[in-house]
């Protein structure tokens, strides 16, 4: 019985990561990758959206192959995305969010 319930359940997983509304919500909705064009992709680099009146979101780091992602981003907005070393900014551009997924590539020097 609970090998029949496993299988059950496993179907209902598998049906909903099917369905393109749950996928788009599964994935990041502001990912990207830090690039250093002389040393390619850099770690523990902090990322932050700032959106003038909503404030600034909890920084992320970029990760051992220079990713960085952002969940739960409120959509029909302009944010700057900056990044920084420390407390020496790197980076700031300006990201126009209407919602989905949004790859964002943060280029340094």
């Amino acid at each position: 019985m609970d090998r029949k319930l496993f299988f059950i359940g496993l179907t209902a997983v598998l049906a909903l990561v099917q369905n393109p509304i749950v996928r788009a919500q599964l994935s990041p909705p502001i990912y990207g990758q830090v690039i250093s064009q002389s040393r390619g992709p850099v770690s523990g680099v902090t990322v932050s959206l700032v959106h003038p009146s909503l404030g600034r979101s909890t920084p992320v780091f970029s990760q051992q192959n220079g990713y960085y992602f952002f969940s739960n981003v409120p959509t029909g907005q302009t944010y700057y995305i900056e990044a920084y070393w420390g407390n020496t900014l790197l980076y700031r551009g300006v990201l126009n969010y209407y919602g989905g997924s949004v790859v964002f590539n943060i280029p340094l020097p």
